[in-house]
């Protein structure tokens, strides 16, 4: 495998094995470095505490999880880079899908479908799991921040080896919307992420844990020029794999103030609840202050809770 700029030789090393056997050999690296004293931190403990009400001790734990869980994602984009596509598909079988019938019932229909995920866990393996198993052969409409990786853009792309044509298209890419478009509604599967900073364009009010907290959000208008059904979808990484839970699926009724806040709601409730399940997953904590509220945009978070 020829160098990849930016990662250890040791990292390399790591994501080429088998998913359990990465996942027990990082697990290994942070227990030693527990051992010894130098346990890597995200440096949440304290927004843990006050935001999700912990005792002191429960923070610090998750505070350690979080830098496992961060070092976790980074190590799967990696590996589904690096690895062949027969391991990848190896790899896909410790990917568990709870209530499958519920993404069976809609990919059966053929029309158009919007994942829609978080910054979570093993997010990337589990979103390809979804697609490889419920929707084979479906064009994939994937919508992407405008300052994505090189790397994740690459291994976004190797969709195409498992036969799926792909299309990107950058949330801020007002010429390439409408062709997008019409592209997703003969019958794409679009994924757009539910988590993203209003920075990111059309943002709603959509307050978590006590914040006046805003998201970027497009996924109303999306979905009602589109047809798609809406599935907001949690993914956590497991000890030996990933778990995807498909929430409520929903359709968008209607283009107005109304429904706009319907589906807001909804999207906030997924958001607020799948964090909640997993706190120390979600991979945005460290940016939250971008979420506050325009009109007081520099209020310390911990102040706000």
């Amino acid at each position: 495998m020829e160098p990849i700029s930016g990662v250890s030789r040791k990292a390399a090393l790591i994501a080429g094995l088998p998913l359990p056997l990465r996942r027990l050999a990082l697990r290994t690296v942070f227990r030693v470095y527990a051992a010894v004293g130098r346990s890597p931190r995200s440096g949440l403990a304290d927004r843990f505490e006050r935001l999700l009400r912990l005792p002191r001790r429960e923070a610090r734990r998750l505070d350690c999880e979080a830098a496992f869980h961060d070092a976790l994602a980074e190590l799967e984009w990696l590996a589904l880079l690096t690895r062949s596509r027969a391991a990848i598909q190896r790899d896909l079988a410790h990917v568990v899908t709870q209530s499958p019938e519920v993404l069976r019932r809609i990919a059966a229909s053929g029309e158009p479908v919007i994942l829609a995920p978080l910054h979570m866990g093993p997010y990337v393996i589990g979103l390809l799991s979804i697609l490889v198993t419920f929707f084979p052969g479906r064009s994939v409409l994937i919508l992407r921040r405008r300052d994505d990786r090189p790397l994740e853009t690459r291994v976004m792309e190797r969709i195409t080896e498992f036969g799926m044509p792909v299309r990107f298209l950058t949330i801020t890419d007002r010429a390439g919307y409408l062709p997008a478009i019409r592209y997703a509604r003969r019958g794409a599967v679009i994924v757009v992420f539910a988590d993203l900073p209003p920075r990111y364009g059309k943002p709603a009010p959509m307050p978590i844990f006590g914040l006046p907290t805003a998201f970027a959000f497009g996924i109303d208008s999306l979905a009602h020029l589109t047809g798609a059904t809406v599935v907001p979808l949690a993914i956590g990484a497991e000890a030996g794999g990933a778990l995807v839970v498909p929430r409520y699926p929903f359709a968008v009724q209607a283009n107005d103030a109304h429904e706009r806040g319907r589906v807001a709601d909804l999207m906030r409730r997924h958001i607020e609840t799948t964090i909640r399940e997993r706190p120390e997953q979600w991979h945005f904590w460290p940016s939250l202050q971008e979420y506050l509220a325009a009109e007081d945009p520099l209020m310390p978070i911990e102040r706000a809770a």
